[in-house]
């Protein structure tokens, strides 16, 4: 029985093992495959960033952009900012992520969590330069500004091919929450809280 048992853990761990090969392969006949299967231009022109309200955006380069990306734990994105431009607090709860600058500064940081409610979150933030890196470890709240008086732009690589974006204000004042939930929480009147829904509520799709 305990051999039998054996014999049948060892079949599993191999199933297991040809699954990950498999579905890292892009696909089982290299003949159909050419070099166009690998390659991406998705990123090679900035956002047209006419009537944006934030002066930002992000041009992605995640697996249903790029199909090659599939079981390979990667993703791509490109943000195009204006001066003063903001891509809103965010996170991505499946990804850590590294920002790259290509041209401009940008103002960025993250969050840390703090496991003791009588600390408070710590910020780490700071201007990062063109040809200079920050990293976001996953699942933190972060964020990106143009303080500078010229565009900025930057590629961001995250370790997961669909990373999960969570916006922060977007998420609370723009999806229906009980307003009593956010006054409470905000110390906000009830006016200034469906002033703000209403506003963010116009623009839960901004990203997509």
């Amino acid at each position: 029985m305990a051999r039998n048992s054996e014999i049948l853990a060892i079949s599993l761990m191999m199933m297991a093992v040809l699954g990950v090969i498999r579905a890292s392969d892009p696909d089982p006949d290299p003949q159909t495959v050419t070099a166009e299967d690998f390659s991406f231009s998705g990123l090679a022109v900035a956002a047209n960033l006419t009537g944006n309200p934030v002066d930002a955006a992000p041009t992605f380069g995640f697996v249903k952009d790029w199909p090659a990306l599939n079981a390979l734990g990667l993703s791509l994105v490109r943000l195009d900012l204006n001066p003063g431009g903001v891509i809103m607090p965010h996170t991505h709860n499946l990804a850590t992520e590294i920002l790259f600058v290509l041209e401009g500064e940008i103002y960025t940081g993250f969050v840390a969590n703090s496991d003791n409610p009588q600390h408070p979150n710590k910020l780490f933030a700071k201007v990062v330069k063109k040809g200079e890196a920050f990293i976001f470890p996953r699942g933190l709240l972060h964020f990106q500004l143009n303080n500078g008086t010229v565009p900025a732009a930057s590629i961001n690589v995250l370790n997961g091919q669909n990373p999960g974006i969570l916006l922060m204000s977007i998420s609370l004042f723009g999806t229906g929450i009980d307003s009593k939930v956010l006054e409470k929480s905000f110390f906000l009147p009830p006016d200034s809280v469906a002033n703000i829904s209403a506003v963010l509520s116009q623009f839960v799709d901004i990203f997509h």
